[in-house]
């Protein structure tokens, strides 16, 4: 996706954090490190660089000025927008061998699992931590 769109600066995670800031705009850094389970340096490293290329804006909460919301710039919406199209044509041309009997049984079993994701992501993955502790606290 990085090659298509020319930012190959940009990881995967980049992407994400772009994507979560422009859905929860005035996240906080805090807000992120707890979503990605990652330390504070790092989230505070990432949002550094994506606010340097102009992706997103860093200020400091109205509440605590220590903390800092993020949101996306216009910049950062435009990539949004050319990220879907590449996105689109990535997947249009990789179906595109594909029969349409098996489009036909592709698309609702992608939708399907797709949809079960995106509602597990809006539960904080509280059924899947649940299920992975379970499985794993079991074999210790």
């Amino acid at each position: 996706m990085a090659q298509a769109l020319g930012n190959t600066d940009l990881s995967l995670s980049d992407y994400d954090m772009i994507h979560t800031v422009r859905h929860r705009p005035g996240i906080t850094q805090e807000e992120l490190r707890r979503l990605y389970c990652l330390d504070k340096s790092t989230i505070a490293r990432r949002a550094a660089k994506l606010e340097e290329a102009g992706y997103i804006r860093r200020r400091p909460s109205p509440e605590d000025k220590r903390r800092k919301e993020l949101f996306v710039t216009e910049k950062g919406d435009a990539l949004r927008e050319a990220k879907v199209e590449a996105e689109a044509f990535y997947f249009g041309w990789l179906t595109s061998e594909l029969e349409e009997a098996e489009l036909a049984a592709l698309v609702p079993l992608l939708d399907k699992l797709q949809l079960r994701s995106r509602d597990e992501r809006r539960q904080g993955f509280a059924a899947l931590l649940r299920d992975y502790e379970k499985t794993h606290s079991e074999e210790s």
